[in-house]
């Protein structure tokens, strides 16, 4: 049996895990396994500027596509760069392996050594360690498979003293995640959640990110058609009924007011695959005093979940037409809840949705933030992919933005970290497969979450609309002191002149300082050729409330 190098044994098992896109930073831990992945033509190397930008546009690569995104990274300073990267996508319970490097263990002086394993641990991630080279394939398969049951990150811990010893060359291994057992939650507490759903004289049903699937969008249209209930999304789970003729949209601090009219009128909420958060209830608002079935493919806990009157274990696509089944077996009649009046609110309001609102007075220089986002909107394609870094503009920005699919939204926010989405934007480009993938980003979060990976979007060519709100400012800071009749001062950014340096890097851009600059916004989107930032200048004192 002929040996090869283990660098080259690991990147012959990335092609068998089929990587198309490996986003990292080479340092003399991990270079050699690039190399060797490139020669081997296996899938694209996407080279970032920072190693936490690495991390993350493996997450937004893994949100879009609904593959294990993958990243590699060098030791020491390399891993303590993406801590933040790795607790977002531990929150987020996003996939992904994370391939590092680590000092040989007898160096003791090595300036870069550093307890890899308790730094891993602290965020959540999972760890896998590289045991030897006759061990390194299964153990690369053992880390995809963690990642994919266990829904988080998992570090691939290589030891850069091994990378270049012989490794027996075989079939590289693939551990695939063993089949999830898929059964109906049929039980006691299933034949009391029938009662409920049965007795309901206003239902409802909602569907989270656990339930986004296209299987899951039919069984629960079906099921909402047989209660004659109308339908709605948590904000992760956005577009999954686009199209659909009761779909109030999202459920939670993002409801219109026709939804939240419904929602206040239901007495029988059926929830799949949505952890009910505080979000998502409005801090139970949205819950109390009704009866609430929660449906969720697993029993895992978590941080956000809210009781609900009842939960079933179950798979969310089986449940839900075995509902449809015995309330036909037993003839339950509809409820009569979506109705010919439901229908008429829910025209009229696309059609308010439709009409532009009219600029508001802001200072000089600076243009009224929702209508300037309602004309962008028109402007771009409506089916894209969204990703918003997080500030105070990013509830407009997702009222005003919507996405026909939930994959298609890419949330940065599981951690409450600004500056994670241009680096997100970036690995969901590469999965966007052929859709516009649209950032909005505040001036803050722009500057702290590395404007070099603008460059690396122009490199690569990407079909990327930057949208960068600039009011000069930490806006939560910002609301804050204002809010105490304070200073503002030191939550005042003095930013750079974004169009200008976006231009310096090669993309084109445009600085919007009032509504007639619109029209110059409108036509860079229209004629683009490649990434390109459109600046939108915005009054500190006039930003809407989140």
């Amino acid at each position: 049996m002929s040996s090869k190098t283990t660098h080259e044994i690991l990147a012959q098992s990335l092609a068998a895990h089929e990587v198309r896109h490996l986003f990292g930073l080479v340092g003399d831990a991990n270079l050699f396994l690039v190399d060797a992945f490139q020669r081997g033509n296996s899938g694209q190397y996407v080279a970032c500027h920072h190693e936490s930008n690495a991390v993350l546009a493996a997450l937004g690569y893994a949100q879009v596509s609904g593959r294990v995104g993958v990243a590699t990274i060098t030791h020491g300073p390399a891993l303590t760069n993406v801590v933040t990267a790795l607790v977002e996508g531990v929150r987020g319970c996003i996939p992904m392996v994370l391939l590092c490097g680590d000092t040989p263990p007898g160096d003791l002086e090595h300036l870069q050594r550093i307890g890899q394993r308790e730094v891993v641990a602290a965020t959540g991630a999972g760890f896998v360690e590289m045991r030897s080279p006759e061990t390194a394939a299964t153990d690369l398969a053992r880390a995809f498979r963690q990642a994919a049951l266990e829904r988080r990150p998992v570090v691939f811990n290589m030891r850069v003293d091994l990378m270049w010893q012989p490794a027996p060359e075989a079939a590289p291994a693939v551990l695939s995640p063993p089949a999830l057992r898929h059964q109906v939650a049929e039980d006691e507490s299933f034949d009391e959640a029938m009662g409920m759903i049965a007795s309901a004289r206003r239902p409802l049903i909602l569907a989270g990110r656990g339930a986004a699937s296209p299987e899951a969008r039919e069984a629960l249209l079906a099921l909402a058609e047989r209660l004659e209930a109308p339908v709605a999304t948590t904000l992760k789970a956005q577009g999954l009924f686009h199209g659909a003729p009761f779909d109030l949209g999202v459920f939670g601090g993002l409801s219109t007011p026709l939804a939240v009219d419904e929602i206040q009128k239901s007495d029988c909420i059926v929830a799949f695959g949505a952890s009910l958060s505080r979000q998502t209830t409005e801090s139970g608002a949205f819950t109390a005093g009704r009866r609430v079935v929660q449906i969720l493919p697993d029993a895992r806990e978590n941080g956000r979940r809210t009781e609900p009157t009842l939960l079933l274990v179950g798979d969310p696509v089986l449940t839900a037409r075995r509902m449809v089944e015995l309330l036909d077996l037993v003839e339950i009649p509809p409820s009569g809840n979506t109705d010919a009046d439901l229908s008429y609110r829910l025209a009229r309001q696309r059609e308010e949705q439709a009409a532009l609102p009219a600029f508001a007075a802001t200072a000089p220089g600076t243009v009224d933030y929702l209508p300037a986002m309602r004309r962008l909107d028109r402007a771009l394609p409506p089916d894209r992919v969204l990703v918003t870094d997080l500030g105070r503009f990013v509830s407009t920005a997702w009222r005003c933005l919507p996405v026909t699919a939930p994959e298609a939204l890419v949330y940065t926010a599981h951690f409450g970290s600004i500056g994670l989405g241009l680096a997100e934007a970036l690995g969901a480009a590469h999965a966007a497969g052929g859709k516009t993938t649209v950032l909005v980003a505040g001036d803050g979060g722009f500057m702290l979450g590395g404007v070099g990976e603008l460059a690396s979007a122009l490199r690569d060519g990407l079909d990327l609309v930057v949208i960068l709100c600039n009011d000069g400012s930490y806006g939560a800071e910002h609301v804050q002191f204002t809010n105490r009749a304070m200073n503002p001062a030191l939550s005042m950014t003095a930013p750079p002149d974004f169009t200008a340096m976006a231009r310096a890097l090669g993309a084109e851009a445009v600085c919007v300082t009032g509504p007639e600059a619109l029209a110059d916004a409108e036509a860079l989107i229209a004629n683009r050729r490649g990434p390109v930032l459109i600046e939108l200048r915005l009054d500190p004192d006039n930003i809407p409330a989140s």
